[in-house]
Protein backbone atom coordinates (compact mmCIF):
# COMPACT_ATOMS: atom_id res chain seq x y z
CA UNK A 1 0.00 0.00 0.00
CA UNK A 2 0.97 3.56 -1.11
CA UNK A 3 1.20 6.80 0.54
CA UNK A 4 -1.73 7.88 -1.00
CA UNK A 5 -3.66 4.62 -0.62
CA UNK A 6 -3.35 4.65 3.20
CA UNK A 7 -4.56 8.53 3.33
CA UNK A 8 -7.60 8.15 0.88
CA UNK A 9 -8.36 5.00 3.28
CA UNK A 10 -8.04 6.75 6.35
CA UNK A 11 -10.07 9.35 5.36
CA UNK A 12 -12.76 7.54 4.58
CA UNK A 13 -12.29 5.63 7.94
CA UNK A 14 -13.30 9.64 8.96
CA UNK A 15 -16.64 9.14 8.00
CA UNK A 16 -17.40 6.31 9.83
CA UNK A 17 -17.38 7.79 13.17
CA UNK A 18 -18.82 9.63 15.58
CA UNK A 19 -17.28 12.42 17.03
CA UNK A 20 -16.45 14.39 20.25
CA UNK A 21 -14.84 17.50 20.89
CA UNK A 22 -12.98 19.25 23.77
CA UNK A 23 -10.66 21.70 25.01
CA UNK A 24 -6.92 21.33 25.11
CA UNK A 25 -5.76 22.93 27.96
CA UNK A 26 -2.60 25.48 27.34
CA UNK A 27 0.33 25.48 29.81
CA UNK A 28 3.04 27.60 30.03
CA UNK A 29 6.94 25.82 30.50
CA UNK A 30 9.82 27.56 31.70
CA UNK A 31 12.57 24.81 31.30
CA UNK A 32 14.82 24.17 34.86
CA UNK A 33 17.52 24.38 32.41
CA UNK A 34 17.98 25.61 29.03
CA UNK A 35 21.22 24.16 28.22
CA UNK A 36 19.78 20.52 28.61
CA UNK A 37 17.35 18.75 26.99
CA UNK A 38 13.70 20.49 27.23
CA UNK A 39 10.23 19.19 27.09
CA UNK A 40 9.38 21.31 24.16
CA UNK A 41 11.36 24.02 22.04
CA UNK A 42 11.40 27.88 22.48
CA UNK A 43 8.82 29.19 19.95
CA UNK A 44 6.77 25.74 20.32
CA UNK A 45 3.36 24.93 21.58
CA UNK A 46 3.78 21.07 21.88
CA UNK A 47 0.42 19.01 22.16
CA UNK A 48 1.21 15.34 23.97
CA UNK A 49 -1.48 12.87 23.38
CA UNK A 50 -2.27 9.62 25.38
CA UNK A 51 -5.47 7.64 26.40
CA UNK A 52 -7.15 9.21 28.70
CA UNK A 53 -6.06 8.87 32.46
CA UNK A 54 -2.46 7.98 31.12
CA UNK A 55 0.15 8.31 33.95
CA UNK A 56 2.60 10.31 31.58
CA UNK A 57 0.23 13.31 30.85
CA UNK A 58 -0.39 13.79 34.55
CA UNK A 59 3.69 13.68 34.83
CA UNK A 60 3.59 16.21 32.02
CA UNK A 61 1.36 18.16 33.18
CA UNK A 62 2.67 18.34 37.03
CA UNK A 63 6.03 18.89 35.53
CA UNK A 64 5.61 22.33 33.71
CA UNK A 65 3.27 23.39 36.64
CA UNK A 66 5.39 22.55 39.25
CA UNK A 67 8.53 23.48 38.30
CA UNK A 68 10.95 21.33 40.26
CA UNK A 69 13.10 20.26 37.71
CA UNK A 70 10.97 17.12 36.77
CA UNK A 71 10.47 17.87 32.72
CA UNK A 72 14.75 17.49 32.52
CA UNK A 73 14.33 14.14 33.87
CA UNK A 74 11.13 13.69 31.72
CA UNK A 75 12.14 14.95 28.76
CA UNK A 76 15.32 12.38 28.70
CA UNK A 77 12.68 9.54 29.38
CA UNK A 78 10.12 10.60 26.34
CA UNK A 79 12.74 11.10 23.99
CA UNK A 80 14.25 7.60 24.80
CA UNK A 81 10.44 5.78 24.55
CA UNK A 82 10.42 7.84 21.08
CA UNK A 83 13.80 6.34 20.23
CA UNK A 84 12.98 3.06 20.09
CA UNK A 85 10.08 2.62 18.44
CA UNK A 86 10.13 0.92 14.54
CA UNK A 87 9.00 2.20 11.25
CA UNK A 88 5.67 0.15 9.89
CA UNK A 89 4.68 0.00 6.37
CA UNK A 90 1.47 2.14 5.07
CA UNK A 91 -0.62 -0.93 5.53
CA UNK A 92 0.19 -1.51 9.04
CA UNK A 93 -0.73 1.79 9.96
CA UNK A 94 -3.87 2.08 8.30
CA UNK A 95 -4.88 -1.06 10.25
CA UNK A 96 -3.80 0.39 13.48
CA UNK A 97 -5.72 3.37 12.74
CA UNK A 98 -9.10 1.02 12.13
CA UNK A 99 -8.25 -0.72 14.84
CA UNK A 100 -8.10 2.06 16.64
CA UNK A 101 -11.64 2.93 19.14
CA UNK A 102 -10.47 6.61 19.20
CA UNK A 103 -7.92 8.83 17.16
CA UNK A 104 -7.84 12.04 16.77
CA UNK A 105 -7.51 15.26 14.37
CA UNK A 106 -6.28 18.61 16.35
CA UNK A 107 -7.20 21.88 15.36
CA UNK A 108 -6.34 25.55 15.97
CA UNK A 109 -8.94 27.55 14.83
CA UNK A 110 -9.93 26.86 11.38
CA UNK A 111 -6.67 25.59 11.05
CA UNK A 112 -5.98 21.77 11.19
CA UNK A 113 -2.47 20.93 13.21
CA UNK A 114 -3.04 16.98 13.18
CA UNK A 115 -4.53 14.49 11.67
CA UNK A 116 -5.31 10.61 12.46
CA UNK A 117 -3.47 11.21 15.88
CA UNK A 118 -3.99 8.13 18.21
CA UNK A 119 -1.32 6.41 20.84
CA UNK A 120 0.30 3.55 19.80
CA UNK A 121 -1.32 0.17 21.29
CA UNK A 122 2.58 -0.76 23.02
CA UNK A 123 4.29 2.95 24.30
CA UNK A 124 1.17 5.20 23.85
CA UNK A 125 2.25 8.60 24.00
CA UNK A 126 1.76 11.51 20.98
CA UNK A 127 3.90 14.42 20.47
CA UNK A 128 2.72 17.14 18.29
CA UNK A 129 5.41 20.21 17.64
CA UNK A 130 4.17 23.48 16.47
CA UNK A 131 5.44 26.41 15.49
CA UNK A 132 4.58 29.41 17.71
CA UNK A 133 5.73 33.24 17.23
CA UNK A 134 5.26 34.28 20.97
CA UNK A 135 1.94 36.34 19.68
CA UNK A 136 -1.78 35.83 21.84
CA UNK A 137 -3.52 32.15 21.07
CA UNK A 138 -7.61 32.18 21.76
CA UNK A 139 -7.77 29.05 24.63
CA UNK A 140 -10.96 27.85 23.25
CA UNK A 141 -9.53 27.41 19.35
CA UNK A 142 -7.07 24.76 20.20
CA UNK A 143 -9.29 21.89 20.13
CA UNK A 144 -9.31 17.91 20.52
CA UNK A 145 -11.35 16.45 17.73
CA UNK A 146 -11.81 12.36 18.70
CA UNK A 147 -13.54 10.68 15.71
CA UNK A 148 -14.75 7.19 17.62
CA UNK A 149 -16.37 3.93 16.64
CA UNK A 150 -19.75 4.27 17.83
CA UNK A 151 -20.54 2.85 21.07
CA UNK A 152 -17.49 3.01 22.25
CA UNK A 153 -16.38 4.43 25.81
CA UNK A 154 -12.71 4.71 25.24
CA UNK A 155 -11.35 8.46 25.39
CA UNK A 156 -8.18 10.35 24.66
CA UNK A 157 -6.80 13.50 26.33
CA UNK A 158 -4.26 15.78 25.70
CA UNK A 159 -2.42 18.46 27.36
CA UNK A 160 -0.45 21.60 25.44
CA UNK A 161 2.92 22.97 26.41
CA UNK A 162 3.78 26.34 24.84
CA UNK A 163 6.91 27.27 25.32
CA UNK A 164 7.80 31.61 24.31
CA UNK A 165 10.18 32.23 21.89
CA UNK A 166 12.65 35.18 23.21
CA UNK A 167 11.78 38.31 21.54
CA UNK A 168 12.97 41.94 21.79
CA UNK A 169 10.46 44.43 22.86
CA UNK A 170 9.44 45.85 19.37
CA UNK A 171 9.00 42.08 18.00
CA UNK A 172 6.73 41.47 21.69
CA UNK A 173 5.01 44.86 20.94
CA UNK A 174 3.75 43.79 17.35
CA UNK A 175 2.60 40.50 17.85
CA UNK A 176 0.70 41.70 20.60
CA UNK A 177 -0.82 43.93 18.50
CA UNK A 178 -2.21 41.39 15.86
CA UNK A 179 -6.08 41.76 16.09
CA UNK A 180 -8.12 39.41 17.50
CA UNK A 181 -10.00 37.88 14.23
CA UNK A 182 -6.12 36.85 12.95
CA UNK A 183 -4.83 35.20 16.34
CA UNK A 184 -5.00 31.84 14.00
CA UNK A 185 -1.58 33.04 12.67
CA UNK A 186 0.11 32.53 15.28
CA UNK A 187 0.35 29.15 15.82
CA UNK A 188 1.05 26.70 12.73
CA UNK A 189 1.69 23.25 12.16
CA UNK A 190 4.83 21.59 11.92
CA UNK A 191 6.51 21.01 8.03
CA UNK A 192 9.70 18.67 9.10
CA UNK A 193 12.08 17.33 11.74
CA UNK A 194 14.82 16.68 9.02
CA UNK A 195 14.75 12.52 8.76
CA UNK A 196 12.83 12.31 11.74
CA UNK A 197 9.77 14.23 11.24
CA UNK A 198 7.64 13.04 7.74
CA UNK A 199 5.60 16.26 7.54
CA UNK A 200 1.80 16.67 7.77
CA UNK A 201 0.83 14.70 4.80
CA UNK A 202 2.31 11.94 6.20
CA UNK A 203 0.70 12.41 9.80
CA UNK A 204 -0.89 8.53 9.39
CA UNK A 205 2.48 7.03 9.01
CA UNK A 206 4.46 8.80 11.90
CA UNK A 207 2.36 9.14 14.34
CA UNK A 208 1.63 5.32 14.49
CA UNK A 209 5.48 4.47 13.87
CA UNK A 210 8.11 6.15 15.81
CA UNK A 211 9.45 9.31 14.97
CA UNK A 212 12.35 10.78 17.14
CA UNK A 213 11.17 13.25 19.60
CA UNK A 214 12.48 16.53 18.28
CA UNK A 215 14.13 18.17 21.24
CA UNK A 216 16.06 20.74 21.39
CA UNK A 217 19.46 21.19 23.57
CA UNK A 218 19.13 24.66 24.09
CA UNK A 219 18.41 26.97 20.87
CA UNK A 220 20.48 29.36 19.58
CA UNK A 221 18.99 31.96 17.24
CA UNK A 222 20.25 32.25 13.92
CA UNK A 223 18.28 35.09 12.36
CA UNK A 224 18.87 38.63 13.86
CA UNK A 225 15.34 40.30 14.93
CA UNK A 226 13.51 42.27 13.54
CA UNK A 227 14.32 46.03 13.79
CA UNK A 228 12.13 48.35 14.67
CA UNK A 229 12.03 50.26 11.06
CA UNK A 230 11.37 46.78 9.43
CA UNK A 231 8.51 45.86 12.17
CA UNK A 232 7.22 49.58 11.18
CA UNK A 233 7.27 49.21 7.48
CA UNK A 234 5.83 46.11 8.04
CA UNK A 235 3.06 46.24 10.39
CA UNK A 236 1.80 44.27 13.30
CA UNK A 237 0.36 41.53 11.05
CA UNK A 238 3.07 40.80 8.65
CA UNK A 239 5.65 41.34 11.53
CA UNK A 240 3.90 37.94 13.08
CA UNK A 241 3.61 36.28 9.69
CA UNK A 242 7.31 36.64 9.49
CA UNK A 243 8.39 35.42 13.04
CA UNK A 244 5.98 32.68 12.79
CA UNK A 245 8.09 31.72 9.57
CA UNK A 246 10.97 32.32 11.31
CA UNK A 247 9.91 29.76 13.90
CA UNK A 248 9.32 27.16 11.72
CA UNK A 249 12.62 27.43 10.19
CA UNK A 250 14.57 27.11 13.55
CA UNK A 251 13.02 24.19 14.56
CA UNK A 252 12.86 22.76 11.23
CA UNK A 253 17.19 22.61 12.02
CA UNK A 254 17.35 22.09 15.83
CA UNK A 255 16.64 18.54 17.55
CA UNK A 256 18.25 16.20 19.28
Amino acid sequence: MDRSTALQLAADELEERELRTSSIEIIDYVPSDPTRRMLTPPGSVMVFLDREGAPLLDRIRGAVLERTGEDLRLAQEISDLFRVREKVSYYRAYRLLREAESFATIRYGARTLATHVFPSPQAGLVAIENPYNGGRLSPGELTLVEHLVPGTTARLAAVAVRHMPPLTEAERAAVDQVPDDQLEMNLTLRADCCDTWTGFVEQLAQITHATYYCLVMGVSEQDAPLSAEEIEKLGPTASARKLLNRRRELLGHHHA
